[in-house]
């Protein structure tokens, strides 16, 4: 009687056992599901806000010749042309009415070395990609570029918004190149860019180039409302068209 009743107790614990493992394996299947549904349902989200960001960029001919709209995991990504990639650009910022590049150029012993370098011209920015490709872009559409001189440089990047900041140990130069801005088939400015350096105390110091450009109404409307006619004449080094 005695064995009888100890094998109907052991059978039932583990009857019992074995229903507990099959409850929660059901519900860390259903905890791991709606994990899953949370996590696909904030990459959706993502990716329709990066997609709708890209649709409204305001100036589709940079954003295309600048950017591509890349699938990532099923992801949209914006990324840089990777033909900039290649010739060392980076993706520093972007915006719905700019694109800021930061570029990479050398290590010198000391500010002084650095800045010496830069104005000897260790790197001439009216020759680059990002420059070959902002001319390109507009000559496609019918524009002309006009190259300005470097006091043009220096006062639009005072006045846009740069995507580099002031701090201690960096040293930020607004003045060393020329600024290309892009008109429309009735002169008006359709897109500005420019290039501002930033060299930074690191064992040494580091130089890298910004290129900035924008194509936002209220930056274009800003310039057009600063910078006179005369004053861009005589600044004026060459036309692209």
């Amino acid at each position: 009687m005695d064995k009888n009743f100890l094998f109907l107790a052991i059978s039932f614990a583990l009857i019992n056992v074995t229903g507990c493992q099959h409850i929660q394996t059901a519900a860390d299947n259903s905890t791991v599901g709606a994990i899953s549904k949370g996590v696909n349902a904030y990459d959706g989200w993502v990716s329709k806000g990066t997609q709708r960001v890209w649709d409204e960029m305001s100036n589709k001919e940079i954003r295309n010749k600048f950017l591509v709209l890349s699938n990532n995991s099923n992801n949209n990504v914006i990324v840089l042309n990777p033909s900039l990639i290649n010739d060392k650009f980076k993706l520093e910022k972007r915006t719905m009415g700019s694109i800021h590049l930061e570029k990479y150029i050398n290590h010198e012993a000391n500010f002084n070395e650095a800045n010496r370098k830069i104005n000897n011209g260790i790197y001439i920015s009216e020759k680059d990609l990002a420059s070959k490709m902002f001319i390109e872009q507009a000559l496609a559409q019918g524009h002309q570029v006009r190259m300005y001189k470097k006091n043009i440089n220096s006062d639009l990047n005072r006045g846009l918004v740069q995507s580099i900041t002031e701090f201690n140990g960096a040293q930020n130069r607004y003045d060393v190149d020329p600024a290309f801005v892009e008109f429309d088939k009735n002169g008006s400015p359709v897109a500005i860019m420019t290039r501002s350096w930033q060299t930074i105390s690191a064992i040494g110091v580091d130089s890298r180039i910004y290129t900035n450009i924008y194509f936002a109404q209220d930056a274009l409307r800003w310039f057009e409302n600063n910078f006179s006619n005369r004053y861009l004449e005589d600044s004026l080094i060459r036309v692209y068209k």
